[in-house]
């Protein structure tokens, strides 16, 4: 009787230290620095002025959907890191135009295959819209 309560205890514990490390392991990397490998004011001057075409718009809206987790950037080569505070977010928010552009912008695009290909990587690949707003763009 005493081993099968050791043996309990034991696989308990196990169980409990991996799902208590994974979750520290997942926080950590969710909130961890968005890492760039230019400097960090180009990233800056690049999210400020991301009216350069609609498709680099979309680019930069994911670029900013993770750099809002944090609000902390890593210059990869030197280690640098930089906070950003809400003022500085709002403010590249409105540069890029936010999802309300991008959803303009997917809505208006007349060519229904390059509208569905456009569609298919703000949705899979950028995860800039949701599922429902890409079928209600559909329609």
């Amino acid at each position: 009787m005493g081993k099968d309560k050791v043996v309990i205890l034991v696989i308990v514990t196990i169980v409990f230290s991996a799902i208590l490390f994974g979750i520290l392991m997942a926080y950590k990397t969710y909130y961890s620095p968005m890492k760039v490998y230019d400097s960090i004011d180009e990233t800056v001057d690049m999210l400020k002025n991301a009216n350069e075409n609609e498709h680099f718009r979309m680019e930069m809206l994911s670029m900013f959907n993770n750099l809002s987790r944090s609000r902390k950037m890593k210059d990869y080569k030197t280690g640098e890191v930089r906070k950003f505070t809400k003022e500085e977010m709002n403010e590249f928010y409105t540069a890029i135009g936010g999802k309300e552009a991008i959803i303009k912008y997917l809505s208006n695009i007349e060519d229904k295959e390059k509208q569905r290909e456009e569609l298919e990587y703000a949705c899979y690949d950028l995860k800039i819209i949701t599922s429902d707003e890409l079928a209600n763009i559909e329609k």
